[in-house]
């Protein structure tokens, strides 16, 4: 008699039948963990990520307002709204009656290889500043019998490069325009003032705010190796709201800007209207970048990369627009 085979036909059918939808299910899992870290594209949409912080329902992504901050320089009446830097960040949920915060992501490009150093030359090529800088364009720095605030800045950028190459620092000497989201393990404007009527002699820095927790660590560096080899007083009753307010610390006014996470100072170096102070920046400039180098380095050996880039910022969150009151009828 003649065996059926039926009864395991249907086996090895049911068997392919759940091989078939165990393999469907799992290249479904791969599509919804790739989507989820890298997004996918659909003709002209792009969906995802899902996860990290975009995933946040606080999230804000680049360039989206966070709230007032102040009040545009050149007309107080009219308010400006701080913005989300490359990258994004979330805003944290504040308890009744308390301030709010704001968590900075780790930058995505920390730099790899030898440490790396931004070195600005204060006023160059303020020419080529981009729209949302444009009114750096007219702003050429001090001049002062012929010499130019720019050209000392410049020349001492340089020098200054040449030595922190020679002990193994990548450096970046940048003009005005400061590339999008700018990442180093430090960065360092160098300016030179003027008080109009050549009295005030000395050199003064500063650092902006709600940034990282390395900037007074790198700021004080520099001042000890600056005064200590130049012999200048430090000046800090001159310190103004503009060196504090600095556009390249001003991650939430400009997309233009040193990431938050980046220690970033400004170094006045003297006053090019004081001819002490000016004979010091053009006859001996390269004590004034040896000293700067000093300090650079006193902060890259005390503050590795991994301190610096090891977490998430969290900084006080900017207040909230104030409604406006409906008008009267």
């Amino acid at each position: 008699m003649e065996r059926s085979w039926r009864p395991d036909n249907a086996r090895v059918s049911r068997a392919l039948s759940a091989a078939v939808a165990i393999a469907a299910v799992l290249a479904a899992l791969v599509i919804v963990a790739n989507t989820a870290l890298t997004g996918i594209q659909l003709g002209e949409l792009k969906l995802g990520p899902i996860l990290g912080p975009a995933a946040d329902p606080n999230f804000v992504p680049a360039g989206a307002p966070l709230g007032q901050i102040g009040s545009d320089p050149d007309d107080p009446s009219d308010p400006w709204s701080a913005a989300a830097p490359p990258g994004g960040v979330i805003v944290q949920t504040a308890a009744p009656n308390a301030t709010g915060s704001i968590r900075i992501p780790i930058p995505k490009n920390i730099p790899t290889g030898p440490r790396r150093v931004a070195i600005q030359a204060g006023h160059w090529k303020s020419d080529e500043a981009p729209d949302e800088l444009r009114r750096l364009i007219p702003e050429t720095g001090a001049e002062w019998e012929g010499v130019t605030e720019v050209e000392i800045n410049l020349d001492i950028a340089q020098r200054l490069s040449v030595i922190l190459n020679s002990k193994g620092i990548a450096v970046d000497v940048l003009p005005v325009t400061i590339p999008v989201g700018y990442v180093a393990d430090a960065f360092v404007a160098l300016h030179a003032d003027s008080d109009g009527v050549g009295e005030n002699s000395g050199f003064k820095m500063a650092h902006g705010a709600r940034r990282g927790p390395y900037e007074d660590a790198l700021l004080n560096d520099i001042k000890d190796s600056y005064g200590a080899a130049t012999g200048l007083e430090y000046d800090p009753t001159h310190i103004t709201n503009q060196m504090r307010g600095y556009y390249p610390f001003s991650w939430s006014r400009f997309q233009h800007a040193v990431a938050a996470h980046t220690p970033a100072v400004i170094l006045e170096m003297g006053y090019v209207s004081n001819d002490d102070d000016r004979a010091l920046m053009l006859d001996r400039a390269d004590l004034v970048a040896g000293s700067i180098a000093d300090g650079i380095m006193k902060f890259l050996s005390d503050t590795p990369r991994s301190a610096i880039f090891g977490q998430d910022l969290v900084v006080p969150a900017f207040p909230s627009r104030p409604s406006r009151p409906s008008p009267t009828p």
